[in-house]
């Protein structure tokens, strides 16, 4: 086998290892990224494009690194040319040289600045898993003098698609979190996986098995498989009673009167 395979095969199965309720496992991420990457650093940044607030998970840097860059995206998230390219819908894994129009206008960039002066390195590569004009949440790695290559490229565009179908399945998840946390729980007392439980949420929102299917990002055979077992383990034969017998387990919360 060979070694990219190798690493993108171990990559796969640490994500889905890794998934401990509705969190995107990072771990994974950074421990095959970074070094095919030669990139001393990485995070998953969230951010919310309108206030600005900003979660970011690191790897590679110290804690007083981390609220140095929250502080800068939330002062200067425009300036930054990779979030400004997420922002604007584009999500093409991309250099910040790139993003920024070439090397001269990235040099002089505020975002360069800070990575520079917070980390000491002056290149920075994207790999988005979503954006628009009210969030952008995605991974950046970064080193220095050196700049990311097409082959550095192509390797995060390998990846980026099961790494934005598995953000689709965590944000599923979350919706089962309830106030006492039990759903979850409920939902592996009845037998469910995390796979059925978020075809389950699909059911539930009324989607086709075409529609659930680019949500979660797999077939449609594959959401109409998921969906027969949920109906056997919930010991249904349709969708509509499905959703209410999930809302009676506690699985799927009760709409409000």
């Amino acid at each position: 086998m060979e070694p990219v395979v190798r690493e993108l095969t171990d990559l796969v199965v640490g994500l889905l290892d890794g998934i401990v309720g509705p969190r995107l496992p990072t771990g994974p991420v950074f421990a095959v990224l970074c070094p095919r990457l030669e990139a001393p650093g990485a995070v998953l940044q969230c951010t919310d494009w309108r206030t600005g607030a900003t979660m970011i998970i690191g790897s590679g840097f110290d804690a007083a690194q981390l609220e140095q860059l929250v502080g800068a995206t939330h002062r200067m998230r425009a300036a930054n040319p990779l979030l400004a390219a997420a922002a604007a819908g584009d999500l093409a894994p991309m250099t910040a040289q790139e993003a920024a129009g070439g090397w001269q206008t990235w040099r002089r960039s505020p975002a360069r600045g800070v990575l520079d002066e917070v980390c000491g390195w002056d290149q920075a590569v994207s790999l988005p898993l979503r954006g628009g004009p009210a969030e952008v949440c995605g991974f950046a790695f970064g080193r220095a003098r050196r700049d990311f290559t097409a082959d550095d490229l192509e390797l995060l565009a390998t990846v980026q698609p099961v790494l934005r179908a598995l953000d689709r399945h965590v944000r599923l998840l979350a919706r089962l979190q309830d106030p006492a946390g039990e759903a979850p729980d409920r939902a592996r007392e009845a037998g469910l996986t995390g796979r059925e439980t978020a075809v389950l949420l699909c059911l539930a929102d009324g989607l086709t098995a075409g529609a659930a299917a680019h949500r979660l990002g797999c077939s449609v055979r594959t959401v109409t498989t998921h969906a027969a077992r949920v109906y056997r383990k919930l010991g249904v034969h349709d969708r509509l009673t499905a959703v209410l017998e999930a809302q009676r387990r506690g699985i799927l919360p009760t709409p409000a009167r």
